[in-house]
């Protein structure tokens, strides 16, 4: 402990988080806050669960500072829900054994079977509970027996048997002949397949990260073989599965190879590989080649995120059912259901509508609820509370003498306080990702808001006059823009 604060001059004054030693924490550990409505206070916590009691330190007369930070808080919350859990089970137990009385609508998710038989009048022998036990073990043990069954079944129709995966069962041929024409591929050539997860390049088996290629692929090839892959494969239901293609070579005579298409037709026509299909699994990324473009369309990308959406639009697997929109996963397909197709109830009236302004404005005319914009982010050092993060952020910077953070964007030289105002910046400025339509002129803008003053426009009339130079606007923001860029 000494060692790690050898070079802080007063440890009164440090941020860091009292249970990791982490720099950066912004809650104090006896501060009351909330979480999905219910109270918590981290002090407490820490006592109920473990009886651990963090100390104010004196140091020359004055008091440390007591914090906590994120990742704490997520496990003291696991380990404080586990054990009252635990605690709240054995008393519902200890009850249910004692015949004491309770409430059935409480306890009904205590042994159902058990409790649809049971009578707090009646006497209650220990010979019956034990025989109700036995009854329920023998069912267990029954539904055991008739899996064991069912895997016996599959493993003795395997097609073949001396495969280590034969085990499990392909119920599909055509997604089986996909994986094997995949396989052949990758035996025969140095394509290396990865994942993408958490903006980082990972190891198709065992999800280790990477931030260069080479490195993932050196990984691949020494410590997994071919077998290991197609278990992956099978694992994951032969999904597809994203390679890497920069340098493809043929294994068997060292030929340069420019896709896929070009190494399976050279594997039959050369080497008399036979391939039951022409498709196959692989997903074609060149990431060491400089530059990271699209290899069906050819289109390029400045980051790899970008791209692994837009190759959505060349593998459709997975179709909407509300709007017609493929997806190359059923990840991306889920993503899009909750963000665009997700209803939005009226709680009154249960009608549903597109999305939360609608609802609101709904509220407020037909049931005349009144909506309060909520201040989501407290100040765990005083009473101040925050519409934004970043308000709150440059708060503690200003009034609690915090470090200023700094987060700096890949395209320019701008640098923000939040890492969310730089990931917006980045998609606003520099990939001009637009996904919002106008249903009138089908233009397209970044945000909601860009798409709600470009609506303005389309209304007769310009109500808000500049007092300047005497110009029009249909709403008071265009007004508030045009005087900010065009006056001061």
């Amino acid at each position: 402990m000494e060692a790690q604060f050898a070079n802080v001059v007063d440890i009164t004054n440090i941020n860091i988080c009292r249970c990791c030693l982490k720099n950066h924490c912004y809650k104090d550990i006896s501060t009351e806050y909330y979480q999905c409505g219910e109270k918590e206070v981290y002090e407490d916590m820490l006592k109920d669960t473990f009886d651990v009691q963090i100390q104010h330190e004196t140091r020359n007369g004055a008091t440390s500072r007591r914090l906590i930070c994120d990742d704490c808080i997520s496990k003291l919350r696991e380990a404080y829900t586990f054990k009252k859990m635990v605690m709240d089970n054995e008393a519902r137990f200890q009850q249910y054994l004692d015949g004491l009385s309770f409430d059935e609508s409480k306890f009904k998710s205590l042994v159902p079977s058990d409790f649809e038989m049971y009578n707090p009048d009646d006497s209650f022998e220990d010979n019956e509970v034990l025989a109700n036990i036995k009854e329920e073990a023998t069912k267990t043990n029954i539904k055991i027996k008739k899996k064991r069954k069912v895997s016996e079944t599959r493993r003795k129709f395997s097609r073949n048997s001396s495969n280590p995966n034969a085990k499990i069962w392909d119920r599909s041929s055509k997604t089986r002949i996909l994986r094997e024409n995949s396989l052949k591929l990758l035996a025969n050539s140095s394509i290396c397949v990865f994942q993408w997860n958490k903006s980082r390049y990972r190891c198709f088996c065992c999800s280790e990260p990477f931030d260069d290629m080479n490195l993932l692929k050196e990984h691949t090839y020494t410590e997994h073989s071919l077998t290991d892959i197609e278990r992956k494969m099978i694992k994951q239901q032969n999904l597809l599965v994203k390679v890497e293609i920069s340098l493809l070579k043929c294994k068997i005579c060292d030929k340069n190879l420019s896709d896929l298409d070009n190494l399976k037709n050279h594997l039959h026509n050369a080497h008399n590989v036979e391939f039951p299909s022409l498709e196959h699994l692989f997903v074609p990324f060149k990431i060491q080649d400089g530059g990271l473009t699209c290899q069906i369309c050819y289109e390029n990308f400045k980051l790899f995120r970008v791209l692994n959406i837009h190759m959505n639009k060349h593998y459709q697997k997975h179709i909407c059912d509300k709007c017609g929109a493929g997806f190359s996963s059923l990840i991306f397909l889920n993503l899009h259901r909750t963000r665009l197709h997700r209803p939005f109830k009226c709680g009154r009236c249960k009608l549903d509508f597109k999305n939360k302004v609608d609802r609101k404005n709904h509220e407020i005319k037909a049931h005349n609820i009144q909506h309060e914009r909520k201040k989501r982010f407290p100040c765990p050092f005083c009473d101040e509370r925050f519409f934004q993060e970043s308000a709150k952020v440059q708060h503690l910077v200003q009034k609690h003498d915090f470090e200023k953070p700094e987060f700096k964007c890949e395209f320019c030289s701008k640098s923000f306080i939040t890492k969310s105002l730089v990931n917006n910046h980045t998609k606003y400025a520099h990939l001009k990702e637009k996904s919002h339509e106008c249903d009138l002129c089908h233009s397209y803008f970044y945000s909601r808001s860009d798409l709600g003053r470009h609506k303005g426009t389309h209304v007769d009339g310009k109500k808000f006059s500049c007092n300047t130079c005497s110009s029009l606007f249909s709403s008071k923001e265009s007004l508030r823009r045009h005087i900010k860029r065009s006056h001061l």
